[in-house]
């Protein structure tokens, strides 16, 4: 059986109310200790231990337990009571205490209030060592050593606070940079879907509405002039063909990026799933293991057409954003009642440029939703990025909610 304790560093410091608690009674200890074995002195004739000066001694220590808590107070209560312990000629610990709540005082607080309690601190620890030296019970070179190590603890206590909250200031622009980019994703993904609806529209509308007004005709003239219904059908299924190359059009130049100037390519027929061997062999750059099972011919349109572009886009993407590759298998497998289509590399994934990220992700989800299928993509095990779609081959298939665009830590096994 794993030993699930703890361990002992980690625990501290997910618990830091426990941590300094720890601190201030080990620190209590030692000055209670030290206070009570009254060690003899040549240059200071310390007080002898008493109830009263052992409570000094433990007010010089033990508000550090609150150090984080109330920052301020427990410094002043500290050094304040090791000042007064000082003049009193009472023994303990000597200035660790105070070491410790200067450091804090750095480490967790800020603003104008710290500012005001560090210059009183300053002086109320001047006035104590200048008599000090006039007395002559403390020598320059203690003078100038515990100087450096008060200040020293404070500068470090402020430098720890200041990469704290820069770390945090980084965090939090990256998850406000994170959320943007989801924004602007999903408003790219709303206006693509707006001007598809718009234009749709107004092609289906008119031309729907001369089909009726043909028909209408047509049935009138049936049997009384049959020439004339022939010739109204015949309008009709002209303008139904026309109708599907607008289609067709409008749906090629909403997908067709600003610098594609191949227009005889956006005017081509749709390509299908049995077409990807000319994919792959327009594909020189990549070496591409392509693996088809099963009949991959008789399929609805939709289902060809959606895994022919979920392929291209992939293949673009491992161009893009991959970096070096070595290898990339492209698989399409016909099962009952599904395609399943996979992409695989062994490069470096979306990690490889993450400055200029882009909406291929978004579109694939977005085309593979709208006929019912499923799709996942995301860093795969042994290294590398995985594509993963299935179509569903029943072409009544209800779409699904398109979902989020895919995240780069989704990981696919």
């Amino acid at each position: 059986m794993l030993d699930r304790r703890p361990h002992p560093i980690r625990w501290l410091r997910e618990r830091p109310t426990y941590a300094d608690a720890l601190l201030a009674v080990a620190l209590t200890s030692i000055a209670l200790t030290l206070h009570l074995a009254d060690f003899e002195n040549d240059d200071i004739d310390f007080v002898d231990p008493s109830w009263w000066t052992s409570l000094l001694v433990v007010g010089a220590v033990f508000p550090i337990l609150w150090r984080r808590i109330y920052t301020v107070a427990s410094t002043l209560i500290v050094v304040f009571v090791q000042v007064f312990a000082a003049f009193a000629d009472v023994d303990g610990a000597g200035f660790l205490g105070v070491v410790v709540a200067l450091y804090s005082l750095g480490a967790h607080s800020a603003g104008p209030i710290r500012s005001r309690v560090v210059a009183l601190i300053a002086i109320a620890i001047a006035a104590l060592f200048v008599t000090g030296l006039s007395v002559g019970e403390l020598d320059i070179g203690s003078f100038i050593s515990s100087t450096i190590i008060l200040v020293t603890a404070f500068v470090l206590g402020d430098n720890l606070r200041r990469r704290r909250d820069a770390a945090t200031a980084l965090q939090e622009r990256a998850e406000r940079a994170e959320r943007e980019r989801e924004l602007i994703a999903q408003r790219e993904v709303n206006a693509e879907r707006n001007r598809i609806a718009r234009e749709l529209h107004d092609v289906v509308a008119h031309s729907v509405s001369v089909m009726v007004i043909q028909a209408a005709a047509a049935r009138r003239s049936l049997s009384t002039a049959p020439d004339n219904a022939e010739q109204a059908l015949t309008n009709i299924e002209e303008t139904g063909r026309q109708t599907m190359n607008e289609l067709r059009g409008i749906l090629g130049v909403l997908r067709r990026s600003a610098d594609d100037t191949d227009a005889e390519a956006t005017l081509a027929p749709q390509p299908a799933l049995d077409q990807i061997d000319d994919l792959v062999a327009r594909s020189d750059d990549l070496a591409i293991d392509l693996t088809v099972v099963g009949d991959v011919q008789h399929l609805p349109s939709s289902v060809t057409l959606t895994g022919y572009r979920v392929i291209q886009e992939a293949l673009t993407n491992i161009r893009r954003h991959a970096g070096p590759v070595t290898s990339v298998a492209v698989t399409i497998e016909r099962r009952a009642d599904e395609v399943a289509i996979s992409v695989t590399d062994d490069g470096r994934g979306a990690a490889a440029d993450d400055s200029e990220p882009g909406f291929g992700l978004v579109g694939m989800n977005e085309r593979v939703a709208a006929i019912g299928g499923t799709m996942h993509a995301g860093w795969r095990s042994g290294g590398g990025w995985r594509v993963a779609v299935s179509l569903p081959t029943d072409a009544s298939a209800a779409p699904r909610s398109p979902t989020t665009a895919p995240s780069a830590a989704e990981v696919v096994a």
